[in-house]
C-alpha cells in the first residue's frame, strides 16, 4: 500500500461509478498526490470534480497522462486497447508508467494490449489487467462512493509477460482502497466471472423480456410482479452498451454456459412432464442449500 502513497499523480480515465468511487476512495484513504480525471465529456468531468472524485480534469490525452505514474482505465472493455494506443503515442518511451483497467472481461483485452505494447516497443509502459468486483446497476459519478471497494474482491490478471513491479503496484492500488486482491489468469477470470456475473445478467434480461410478453386482453404479468421478480431482475437495469461489449468479449465462455442452462431447463421440463416430484424437489433443495451457504460467506 505504501507504493500508492509514493505516487505523485494518478489518472482516472472515465470518472463514472467505478472511476469516481476510486477517486473518492483514494482521498478517503490518505492519497496525497494529484487525482486527474480524463474523459471525452467535459461536463461529466466537471461534475466529478465538484463531487471531489478528482482534483483536476481534462479531455486532452497528453495533458491527462503526462507525469502520471499510474493510469486506471475505467471505460467499456472494447475501448481499452484503443486508449492504450493513444497513451503510448503520447508518452512513447519517455516516461515510465503503469496502466490497468477495471473491465469485466480479460482474455481478449489483455492479449490485445500486450501484443500492442510489444509491437510498439513501449518498454517503460506496463499493463496489468484488473477487475474490482464492486459496482451497481446505477451509473455515473452521482452513484460513486468512497467505500465501494472495501472488502471487495479485486481480481488482477497477470500473464507471463507481466512486469513484477507493475503487478505489485496494481495489487497495492486495490489494497489501498480497501479491496482484497486475487490473482487469476485472464482465461480463468473469464470462465469464472462468465458464470458468476455475465450469465446471471443475461438470464435476468431474458427473464424480464419473457415476463413482459405475458399478457391477456386486460392484464399484464408485469402488473402483478412483486419482490421476487424485482430481486431476480434488478441487474437487468445495467447499461445495455456496457453489457453488449462484455458479452461479445467473452463469447466462447457465454455460449458454453448457455448450453448448460438449456440442458438444465430441458431436464427440468422433462421432470414436470413426467410429474417427477422427488426429482423436482431435489433440484430445488440443492439450489436452496447453495444459496444458504453463500449467505454465510
Amino acid at each position: 500500500m505504501g507504493q500508492i502513497q509514493q505516487l505523485r499523480r494518478i489518472t482516472i480515465w472515465g470518472v463514472g461509478l467505478i472511476g469516481g468511487s476510486l477517486g473518492l476512495a483514494l482521498k478517503k484513504n490518505g492519497f496525497q498526490g494529484q487525482r486527474v480525471g480524463l474523459g471525452r465529456n467535459i461536463g461529466r468531468l466537471e461534475k466529478a470534480r465538484q463531487h471531489d472524485a478528482v482534483d483536476v480534469v481534462t479531455t486532452e490525452v497528453a495533458e491527462g497522462v503526462r507525469g502520471s505514474e499510474l493510469v486506471v482505465l475505467c471505460t467499456p472493455v472494447e475501448l481499452v486497447p484503443v486508449l492504450v494506443q493513444q497513451i503510448v503515442e503520447v508518452v512513447g518511451s519517455q516516461q515510465s508508467m503503469v496502466l490497468t483497467d477495471v473491465g469485466s472481461t480479460k482474455s481478449m483485452l489483455v492479449q490485445a494490449v500486450e501484443a500492442q505494447l510489444k509491437q510498439q516497443g513501449s518498454d517503460p509502459v506496463s499493463f496489468v489487467g484488473g477487475h474490482p468486483m464492486a459496482g451497481s446497476h446505477e451509473t455515473g459519478v452521482d452513484a460513486a462512493r468512497a467505500t465501494l471497494f472495501e472488502n471487495a474482491t479485486c481480481i488482477v490478471t497477470p500473464t507471463e509477460s507481466t512486469d513484477s513491479d507493475a503487478l505489485q503496484q496494481v495489487k497495492s492500488l486495490w489494497e489501498f482502497v480497501g479491496g482484497v486482491p486475487h490473482l487469476l489468469s485472464p482465461e480463468i477470470h473469464d470462465l469464472l466471472i462468465g458464470a458468476a456475473s455475465h450469465l446471471p445478467h443475461l438470464i435476468a434480461s431474458l427473464l424480464t423480456n419473457t415476463v413482459a410478453n405475458v399478457e391477456t386482453e386486460h392484464h399484464k404479468a408485469l402488473d402483478f410482479t412483486a419482490t421476487g421478480f424485482r430481486d431476480s431482475t434488478r441487474i437487468a437495469a445495467g447499461s445495455p452498451d456496457l453489457w453488449t461489449g462484455i458479452f461479445t468479449q467473452n463469447t466462447d465462455v457465454l455460449l458454453s454456459l448457455i448450453d448448460d442452462i438449456v440442458d438444465n431447463l430441458t431436464e427440468f421440463k422433462t421432470l414436470l412432464q413426467t410429474d417427477n416430484l422427488v426429482e423436482i424437489e431435489r433440484v430445488l433443495r440443492e439450489a436452496q442449500v447453495i444459496v444458504e451457504k453463500q449467505k454465510k460467506h
